[in-house]
């Protein structure tokens, strides 16, 4: 294949333009490494050689772009390199090279993802550790030495000042599962749940006028308070807080 002529683009790449139409953009140390300046014409092998060698360096200086932005794990490199095009030969050898170089690491990344998710989120172990084995790193390799116990009671503290809803016994059900998708296990928490207690008295004075006003006309009076009774026990409200509420003995 004929070479007609060269052209300089950005700061290291050339393009070559052939006989038959085709045009090659290369880095510079393609053209070094082949002497490309210097030749006139491309056999089909080297032709196929240089396109190769070609590949592997476009797969290269790609990742270092990529994990220059922040640190990568080796699934999230192979992941855009095949989103790139790449195929998997050149994706080994690059992740191999780039490993080799220092600039790749699973353990690294994985500490530095811990790290981040500790101290920039309020995530907890179990998400972390989720989110990491979707990323590649195998689930033995995750190592979670932190105590969440600080953590997690100003995350209910935070909810409790918050809240305008519910009572005691509905806000720790909704604690317990805000925890839980959060990531943090049943045994990291239920025992701060233990002292949770706020003033349960405007939460059934709200929901009794709430009940009473909406079912009053569907309902005689001895039925109405034993639905009314029913439905405040079913919301968390102890015999004693319904009796009083209702003014009942």
């Amino acid at each position: 294949m004929k070479i007609l002529k060269y052209r300089k683009t950005k700061a290291n790449i050339y393009e070559i333009y052939l006989e038959n139409g085709t045009v090659l953009k290369l880095y510079d140390d393609t053209i070094i490494k082949y002497s490309l300046l210097l030749k006139k014409a491309l056999t089909i092998q080297e032709f196929e050689e240089i396109n190769s060698y070609n590949d592997a360096l476009v797969s290269y200086y790609l990742t270092l772009k990529y994990i220059a932005k922040k640190m990568r794990s080796k699934l999230e490199v192979e992941k855009h390199l095949q989103k790139a095009g790449f195929d998997n030969l050149v994706i080994e050898k690059t992740i191999k090279k780039i490993e080799d170089e220092g600039y790749l690491s699973n353990e690294k990344f994985t500490q530095s993802f811990i790290n981040d998710q500790i101290h920039l989120t309020f995530n907890g172990p179990d998400k972390i550790k989720h989110s990491l084995i979707k990323l590649g790193i195998n689930e033995n390799e995750i190592n979670i030495n932190y105590d969440f116990n600080a953590k997690i009671q100003k995350l209910i503290e935070k909810k409790i000042k918050s809240n305008r809803k519910y009572n005691t016994s509905r806000l720790k059900i909704n604690l317990a599962n805000y925890l839980i998708d959060l990531g943090y296990p049943r045994e990291m928490f239920i025992h701060l749940l233990e002292d949770v207690k706020i003033n349960d008295e405007k939460f059934i004075m709200r929901d009794y006028e709430l009940l009473l006003k909406k079912y009053r006309h569907k309902y005689q009076e001895e039925k109405l308070n034993i639905f009314i009774r029913d439905k405040l026990y079913k919301k968390g409200y102890n015999i004693e807080e319904i009796n009083e509420v209702m003014n009942c003995e």
